[in-house]
């Protein structure tokens, strides 16, 4: 048990924002949902939705059922939860939004996969999209959460708590955790996460990668080529995977791509802000 209570600010929590711009004549109403990764929130999101309402489009940021401070409820859950909490928000923004644009990072970029398999979009943006683990006992998970239910995950990737760019990250995400408490950090440590959870995770990757030839929407992907958590070649095979447009940029980064933090960060958002131009643009054409 955490010396903390987690996820306690309003970052953390599902929001929407309304365009800080009007858009051109013709321009439409146009909104995009935006997805976080595992274990995260809609702060993750948070900048590139920024960036996105300043351009004149309604954002709306969701948080995943088991997600914030739903965490203690998180083993519970099971992946088609989250599948249909976005297929849900989507089905609202669509009565009152065109163009429509599907943002996801990481699981949130698998979630996207599969909703935009089952949903009509004008274009899907994938950063770094979960779909495998290329560990070896990750194919064994359907197995192992039943031999041992119950793992310390910072334990077995010997986490240091002194790792500058580690607690730099659990710092922006986590503010209101004291990683110079020495009761916090042992009980990072020690933290205990049922294995189910993880085959959950596995899961939405997998439906992810094969609802993939379903997409047909334009699709633009943004990678870290230093990613060691969504590896560039298996992004690459996921890439070939889908029947629409695709735009695939690779950028010098590891995984956390969305945050404004990341030195490359600049770079992600003005890539995904140039395709959701594109997007208006086209959308515009059709209405013409």
């Amino acid at each position: 048990m955490l010396p903390f209570t987690p996820f306690t600010s309003p970052g953390h929590q599902d929001f929407t924002l309304s365009p800080s711009t009007t858009l051109r004549a013709g321009g439409g109403r146009p909104a995009a949902l935006l997805i976080h990764g595992y274990p995260g929130t809609p702060y993750e999101m948070r900048p590139l939705a920024d960036a996105l309402s300043e351009r004149g489009w309604t954002c709306r940021g969701l948080l995943l059922p088991g997600f914030g401070q739903q965490i203690e409820s998180l083993p519970q859950r099971v992946w088609t939860e989250w599948l249909d909490a976005a297929l849900d928000a989507l089905t609202t923004l669509q009565r009152d939004h065109a163009p429509l644009l599907l943002v996801g990072h990481s699981l949130g970029g698998a979630l996207a996969l599969s909703a935009a398999a089952r949903s009509r979009l004008d274009g899907l943006v994938l950063l770094a999209p979960f779909w495998r683990n290329r560990g070896p006992l990750w194919a064994l998970l359907p197995v192992l959460k039943y031999l041992f239910p119950r793992v310390r995950p910072f334990r077995l990737m010997k986490t240091e708590m002194n790792d500058p760019r580690l607690r730099k990250e659990i710092r922006d995400f986590l503010p209101e955790l004291d990683l110079e408490d020495p009761q916090t950090q042992q009980a990072i440590r020690e933290l205990v996460v049922p294995a189910g959870m993880f085959d959950e995770l596995r899961k939405a990757g997998a439906a992810g990668y094969r609802s993939a030839p379903e997409v047909t929407c334009p699709t633009l992907i943004l990678q870290g080529a230093d990613d060691t958590t969504v590896r560039p070649e298996d992004t690459r095979r996921l890439a070939r995977r889908l029947s629409g447009t695709v735009h695939r940029i690779e950028v010098q980064a590891g995984h956390e791509l969305v945050f404004a933090a990341s030195p490359s960060f600049s770079k992600v958002r003005e890539s995904v802000l140039a395709f959701a131009e594109e997007i208006l643009v086209e959308s515009r054409q059709r209405r013409e």
